[in-house]
């Protein structure tokens, strides 16, 4: 992976713990995955946000009840096979 150096300040009880908690030769990496967990997170309230609204109730006049979506949900399960019976096989009786 390429890496880039950056020049950054911290908080000095952030960089204190750091120094405390993370031994010296692991803190670029430790800080490098802290911020792309963080980023990550980021990307994905934005994907969340720039998605708001995309469902209408108009385009999908199939699911406007909960029997509707009920319907819908084990329609797809059962192509899954997430519908076979559970085996009794193993159980303890009670």
């Amino acid at each position: 992976m390429e890496t880039e150096r950056l020049n950054i300040y911290l908080p000095r009880s952030v960089a204190r713990d750091l120094r405390r908690y993370v031994p010296a030769r692991q803190r670029a990496r430790f800080v490098a995955q802290a911020v792309a967990r963080e980023l990550h997170r980021l990307k994905l309230l934005a994907a969340i946000d720039a998605s708001a609204g995309a469902w209408r109730d108009e385009g999908h006049p199939d699911l406007m009840t909960p029997a509707d979506i009920d319907r819908w949900i084990e329609e797809r399960r059962a192509g899954l096979g997430w519908d076979w019976p559970i085996s009794n096989e193993g159980q303890q009786n009670g």
